[in-house]
């Protein structure tokens, strides 16, 4: 079993109730697989964002390196619920200075738009990195390289910019398919069309 783990808060897909999409199914095979290990809680609320956060802090889940925030989004901003959404300002404030060696992935549409903000982001959280999609993602798609990616920097202990180059070079094309990007405080890497 790998060393390292992912933390996932997954939001609603779908106000439909006969829904059935969600992320744990693949976190799951990963699992089974040796690749990672993982924590998934769903979450509607900010309040419920906001608590889990909280406990992602702690000492006890240091091995969980990976924060995967599941949802649909916007630029700058995920979507919980139908009534719920934090932008990334609220979510900097929520993770202060709390995801130092620790990496930050929006399964979410849009979320990592603006490089500045981004930056900014990944400032006021110490994160090592912050990753994500700088366009709009077909589901199925992104599902198949959270496969790839999650393992990679669960498991990265080395500089942010060579995970990036790594799986840029294996799956370039579907990266750059999906506008994938890696930030840092001080600078953006994106995988190019």
């Amino acid at each position: 079993m790998s060393a390292n783990g992912v933390f996932c808060l997954e939001g609603e897909w779908s106000a439909d109730l006969r829904s059935r999409d969600s992320v744990l199914p693949m976190l799951e095979l990963l699992e089974r697989l040796a690749q990672i290990k993982f924590i998934h809680r769903d979450v509607a609320t900010v309040t419920e964002v906001q608590r889990y956060l909280r406990i992602w802090k702690q000492k006890r889940y240091s091995d969980y390196r990976v924060l995967y925030l599941a949802a649909h989004g916007d630029k700058g901003s995920i979507t919980w619920s139908s009534r719920n959404r934090s932008g990334l300002d609220e979510l900097a404030i929520a993770l202060r200075d709390t995801a130092a060696d620790r990496y930050i992935y929006f399964g979410s549409c849009l979320t990592l738009f603006n490089s500045d903000e981004v930056m900014r982001f990944a400032r006021a959280t110490g994160a090592r990195g912050v990753l994500g999609y700088r366009r709009e993602v077909n589901w199925l798609e992104s599902a198949a390289f959270d496969i790839l990616l999650l393992p990679e920097i669960a498991n990265h202990s080395g500089r942010p910019s060579t995970v990036f180059k790594r799986v840029a070079k294996r799956h370039g094309e579907l990266a750059r398919h999906l506008k994938f990007v890696l930030s840092t405080s001080t600078h953006v890497l994106r995988a190019q069309d």
